[in-house]
């Protein structure tokens, strides 16, 4: 498996026991940046953008549909995954503006949220490397 220690990783979310609990289980795999409300969260990634984001839905003083907006809305930055754990009921809006993965908090574990990260960051690193294939192969 590919390892990702260097990577940074953008986990925002106003609940600082679930923060608590989820973030030194990501600190053992990742680089972990946090953010407790979506403001915080926007100033940070657009200091030193992550290569995935976690996000909450209802981020007090800025959404997480709104970072998720202005992610998808620059194209330096659109191909960054970027996953919920939350406890909204509807993913509808979220999936239909881009985001990749949906996870509900009272149905996951850190291991749960850490294999979905994986599995997003292969995908992009995959992505990147059929794209680099594409460009430098004779047609």
């Amino acid at each position: 498996m590919r390892t990702f220690s260097s990577t940074r990783i953008l986990f925002a979310h106003p609940d600082r026991r679930l923060s608590g609990l989820y973030l030194p289980n990501l600190q053992e795999h990742f680089l972990m940046d946090s953010a407790h409300d979506g403001l915080t969260a926007l100033r940070k990634f657009k200091l030193n953008p992550s290569a995935l984001v976690v996000s909450d839905y209802h981020l007090p003083q800025l959404s997480g549909l709104a970072l998720l907006r202005f992610i998808r809305g620059h194209p330096q930055f659109s191909p960054t995954p970027f996953v919920f754990l939350t406890d909204h009921p509807d993913n509808s809006e979220a999936l239909s503006l881009g985001a990749n993965d949906w996870i509900e908090i009272q149905h996951s574990f850190p291991s749960h949220l850490i294999e979905k990260i994986y599995y997003h960051l292969s995908r992009t690193s995959f992505d990147k490397l059929a794209l680099v294939d594409n460009l430098y192969s004779v047609h």
